[in-house]
């Protein structure tokens, strides 16, 4: 197994916050894979010359990174117990046969990469020239392993760091060959790092995914299964008895059921990418083939992290519209500051697709600080813990980063280098996402259409939904169509409702549900079909409204203008309650009505090519 060796020269008595911070830092973003069995790291919080050293003699077969962080000089590093010649250093280093890279994170290192020369040493080099400022050096170095981490190359995690650091101070990267090893270098400004480049190999080494291939093989599902089970479990706890009652079968029986419980259990949007994530391709012949790695299954990896970010965003704002909607009935003032009003205007007119990891938890915890002011208990309480999950020094905000990371690379028209090992890397952070949704299966949604009103003498009127089939990935066949629901409020008319599941112990609850349009939409009520098609908000451009598949986000946008235009008719479409329902959200912001809007913007288009002509006829 490879050996990561992470030397941290700090001192005990007086240790420096920075490179405490990025020997922490460094070590959780590590600690995911290493528990996987993908190497080892070994960590020398307080080094001195002897550990180092031991460490190097210890480890010199197997070792493949080399980290110091210290203060350090042209041919010295400094310890915590005395200084260390770089000279013998790189004697020791040269001993390590796999080392593919070293990274000498301290000032003026430069002449390190000589010394490393001298032995030998083909790894990669990265070091300095110049004096580099603490966090500075911090910094870059938490970012390099993040994209490390996430399995991008070494020449590719460089320039990740370069970029941003680069956003606040000026930094460069020099790269060198081994032909411009003995050139002397100019002096530079501050912030300089020097990248040895030593080979092609080198710089496109990345991080091991698994130990020996007779240990741990990588297999397909394997910790996803186990992630969501476990999660579910929790809520469901007689479930594992269920799972004893058919262990003894054969395990592809086992790992069916298994499946099929997981499916059954979740919401639409989280239950269809782990279907296609768990079907296995089979021949023309009907013969099941080995699940492989491949760039179809990164997407449906992205498709899940980005259902599960909507399904938080939209119960959560679905809400803060509840109780907006509440006030203006009762005729209160909800006590919305210009904060919290700016942010909801921004989510209902750009969305939130494209938020990095911290706006997002950003987001959350604003409409969380709304709905607590306003004394309105969360309808799903679990998401108070979920939010802080997003704290930077979670693991769940580094999955979050990681899923941010790879829509990108998947984007990238060049594609995505090294799949197979991607993959493992991938379902390592989805378990790491999933064993936090368990509670999902206490929640379905469900959706609605055509509502009847029936009145009574001697009663209040009662309204009464149809709902549309939902085609539940346990059973697909299943119609629940022309079911009459009774649910207290018009407003659930043509909506999709995030219903609590009555379990049998539970004493049934009415109306306990939350009205989760016009964010989240079953595109096929709006055309008269009996399946559940979801689309969640995505953005709402002048004159139209944006929505993206739930369950696929790389599939073409939804679009349905304000106004109803000819193709809608043709069609035989019909968003009307869907525009009204949109009309009213905005109402509550203050927005201006979408389709006066567009109406005054297509005039004043208008009147700007009237004045043009004008001007031309002069």
């Amino acid at each position: 197994m490879d050996t990561l060796l992470f030397c941290f020269a700090n001192d005990r008595d007086h240790p420096l916050p920075s490179l405490r911070d990025e020997d922490d830092g460094i070590d959780r973003l590590l600690d995911l894979r290493s528990s996987k069995g993908h190497f080892q790291k070994v960590r020398e919080s307080f080094a001195t010359t002897d550990s180092v050293a031991g460490k190097l003699l210890t480890y010199q077969n197997t070792l493949s990174l080399f980290h110091f962080s210290g203060h350090a000089g042209r041919t010295v590093l400094q310890l915590e117990d005395t200084v260390a010649r770089g000279a013998g250093m790189a004697q020791l280093l040269g001993r390590c046969p796999n080392l593919r890279l070293i990274f000498l994170n301290g000032c003026s290192t430069l002449e390190h990469i000589r010394l490393l020369a001298a032995q030998n040493v083909r790894a990669a080099i990265i070091a300095t020239s110049t004096p580099i400022e603490d966090k500075a050096a911090s910094a870059f170095a938490l970012t390099f392993y993040r994209a490390l981490v996430n399995q991008h190359s070494v020449e590719e995690a460089l320039e990740m760091a370069r970029l941003t650091l680069q956003v606040s101070e000026a930094t460069r990267i020099q790269v060198i060959d081994r032909a411009m090893v003995d050139l002397e270098a100019e002096e530079v400004s501050r912030n300089l790092w020097y990248f040895h480049r030593a080979s092609d190999e080198m710089a496109r080494w990345e991080l091991p995914t698994a130990a020996e291939p007779t240990v741990a093989d990588y297999k397909p599902n394997t910790l996803l299964r186990n992630a969501l089970f476990n999660a579910l479990h929790k809520v469901e706890p007689g479930l594992r008895e269920k799972f004893l009652q058919i262990s003894k079968q054969a395990p592809e029986s086992q790992i069916l059921w298994i499946n099929d419980a997981i499916l059954s259990r979740l919401p639409y949007p989280l239950a269809e990418p782990l279907r296609r994530l768990f079907t296995p391709p089979f021949t023309p012949e009907g013969k099941k083939l080995p699940i492989p790695a491949t760039r179809e299954r990164l997407l449906n990896y992205s498709s899940l992290f980005e259902s599960t970010v909507d399904l938080l965003v939209i119960t959560m704002l679905a809400q803060v519209f509840d109780r907006l909607i509440q006030c203006r009935k009762e005729g209160i003032d909800p006590r919305l500051s210009a904060d919290t009003l700016a942010l909801l205007q921004r989510l209902l007119t750009e969305g939130w697709a494209n938020r990095a990891g911290s706006q997002l938890e950003q987001v959350l915890r604003s409409l969380n600080q709304f709905l607590v002011g306003s004394n309105s208990s969360l309808f799903i309480p679990e998401m108070q813990e979920l939010a802080h999950q997003f704290s930077e020094h979670e693991a769940f905000y580094e999955c979050v980063l990681f899923f941010e990371d790879l829509r990108r690379r998947l984007n990238d028209p060049a594609g995505v280098p090294n799949i197979p090992s991607l993959c493992q890397v991938g379902e390592d952070q989805l378990a790491e996402l999933c064993k936090r949704l368990g509670f999902w299966a206490n929640y379905q949604l469900e959706s609605y259409k055509n509502i009847r009103v029936v009145r009574f003498f001697y009663r209040p009127e009662e309204y009464k939904h149809e709902k549309a089939v939902l085609r539940t990935t346990q059973n697909p066949y299943e119609d629940k169509s022309f079911q009459e629901i009774n649910l207290s409020h018009p407003w659930a008319s043509q909506s999709v409702l995030l219903v609590r599941v009555q379990r049998e112990s539970q004493v049934p609850e009415t109306a306990d549900f939350l009205n989760l349009s016009p964010l989240l939409i079953d595109r096929n009520v709006y055309i008269k079909s009996n399946v559940f098609d979801p689309y969640s908000f995505h953005s709402a451009p002048v004159g139209t409204l944006q929505f993206k598949h739930i369950a696929r986000p790389e599939d073409a946008l939804l679009s349905v203008p304000f106004k109803p235009n000819e193709t809608e008719l043709l069609q035989q479409q019909d968003f009307t309650a869907l525009r009204e329902q949109f009309r009213t959200v905005r109402s509550l912001l203050s927005l201006p009505d979408p389709l006066a809007t567009a109406e005054t913007e297509l005039r004043i288009e208008n009147t700007d090519t009237n004045i043009d002509l004008l001007s031309l006829s002069d």
